[in-house]
């Protein structure tokens, strides 16, 4: 029997004077294609928060801000609009199931990133072979159990009569008063 893990890596990509670096933004693993989405949504929107601010958050006072039109692509934007669109997240949950990979990318002028989902079959555990157990012991009484024992009941020799002390008294002062 397999069971199937899920992946999730999240990488970066831009260019840092002279060369083009790639950057591993985070990496995790999971049992269940919703908790590996619910990471890239998470991870889509720290990004997203990271390279851009939400313009509908309050972090700035009004009129700091200018919009740019000019800009092609706009990966905080696309990243936002990935994680608010229920029917993309739907059907890459159901590629998830079927056990296909997953990956969404955006890309601006900053760099390239790629949020990746990669499910695996893996053998399933083998429940541990049974271990004897010992057999159990029988519950022991405390040593000082016998001391609040009431004592047992006496034997006298032959042609004595047996006498055992009573609640209110001792044996003579019983035989005295005739209460034998």
């Amino acid at each position: 029997m397999t069971t199937r893990l899920y992946h999730v890596t999240v990488t970066g990509e831009g260019p840092i004077p002279g060369t083009w670096v790639r950057v591993l933004l985070a990496a995790r693993q999971t049992g269940s294609p919703d908790r590996a989405l619910s990471i890239l949504r998470c991870q889509a929107r720290r990004i997203a928060d990271g390279l851009d601010p939400d313009p509908r958050s309050a972090w700035a006072a009004p009129g700091v801000l200018a919009r740019q039109e000019t800009a092609v692509h706009d990966a905080p934007a696309e990243l936002r609009a990935w994680c608010d669109d229920f029917e993309a997240q739907e059907a890459a949950r159901n590629q998830l199931i079927e056990g296909a990979e997953f990956t969404f990318g955006a890309m601006d002028h900053s760099g390239r990133y790629t949020l990746k989902v990669l499910p695996v079959r893996v053998p399933s555990l083998a429940p541990p072979p049974a271990v004897p157990r010992a057999p159990r012991r029988r519950h022991r009484k405390p040593r000082w159990f016998d001391r609040f024992r009431r004592p047992a009941a006496r034997t006298s020799a032959p042609g004595h009569p047996v006498s055992t002390p009573s609640r209110n008294g001792s044996i003579a002062a019983r035989q005295a008063s005739g209460w034998s």
